[in-house]
């Protein structure tokens, strides 16, 4: 018999602020999705254009009806550069990751998502009690909170819709993610909502300041409320991207190499501007 983890808490709120309990520590017992929700009614693609004025503004929605989507998980919390998130792509015919753009699932109250969801893990989850709305026009499932500035934003799930409203498809296979290569056309401007989120490939791409550190380094961290830091992915053609890298990431003082690599990573957005994360220091392959 399956040991089930029982999460107990005196209330949740909607509205919750972000850090308002304990992150739970995984085990090989623990266990916190649902056995069973049913067969998806819908994919990502549709739940994307069917809310796409709410994610747009950078606003939220309640799902009150039944909507299940499945999609298999690109990217999540392994390294520490991705935050109360995994990222999950639809789902082709042959079980392979679609290379379209997908969405961010947003959960917090577990210290180490990539536990219970690796790369490759098939998901399914019932949106009906969710939300789905945009943070930064990022496409986005969990629920609204309070930020620090007592507005109301699109964040992360609390952690007891797990138990109900998601559900785990067989065993993870990292051999059924695949990465879009792209170009400098592929990251106009203009191709944003069509680009993110996503796990994409760039070859032969070279990173500005190589030799500094990607994160931790007093030049860039002159204050203290300063929590990533950005540099620039020069691409073959001479497109250019954003690295995104959080100062918790586990390779933040490792030093930017130079030279050409394939680098892999999320290509995800805040508002109008693109911005890459590094899954962990793995996706970065020297060429």
């Amino acid at each position: 018999m399956k040991k089930y983890f029982i999460l107990i808490m005196t209330s949740v709120l909607a509205t919750a602020c972000m850090n308002d309990f304990d992150e739970v520590v995984p085990d090989n017992q623990t266990i916190i999705t649902c056995d069973s929700i049913g067969a998806p009614t819908t994919t990502i693609a549709q739940i994307r254009s069917r809310y796409a004025t709410v994610i747009g503004n950078s606003s939220y929605e309640r799902v009150n009806e039944d909507a299940i989507i499945e999609g298999i998980v690109t990217g999540n919390d392994l390294s520490g550069n991705i935050y109360q998130q995994i990222y999950i792509q639809d789902i082709d015919e042959q079980g392979k990751s679609k290379t379209e753009p997908g969405i961010s699932v947003g959960i917090k109250g577990y210290g180490a998502l990539y536990c219970f969801f690796p790369v490759g893990q098939k998901v399914r989850i019932n949106l009906k009690g969710l939300y789905v709305g945009g943070y930064g026009k990022l496409a986005k499932i969990g629920q609204p909170y309070i930020n620090t500035n007592g507005a109301l934003r699109m964040g992360p799930m609390t952690a007891m819709y797990t138990t109900t409203n998601i559900m785990k498809v067989g065993q993870p296979n990292e051999a059924n993610v695949v990465a879009r290569e792209v170009s400098a056309s592929d990251v106009a401007a203009n191709n944003i909502d069509k680009m993110t989120p996503m796990l994409i490939k760039i070859s032969g791409a070279e990173i500005a300041d190589a030799g500094q550190p990607f994160a931790h380094y007093d030049d860039y961290l002159e204050a203290k409320d300063n929590y990533s830091v950005e540099h620039t992915i020069k691409m073959a053609d001479g497109g250019k991207v954003t690295l995104y890298t959080s100062t918790s990431a586990t390779f933040a003082g490792d030093t930017i190499p130079a030279g050409k690599h394939t680098i892999y990573g999320i290509l995800s957005r805040y508002t109008s501007s693109y911005q890459l994360q590094l899954r962990s220091i793995d996706d970065l392959v020297a060429e």
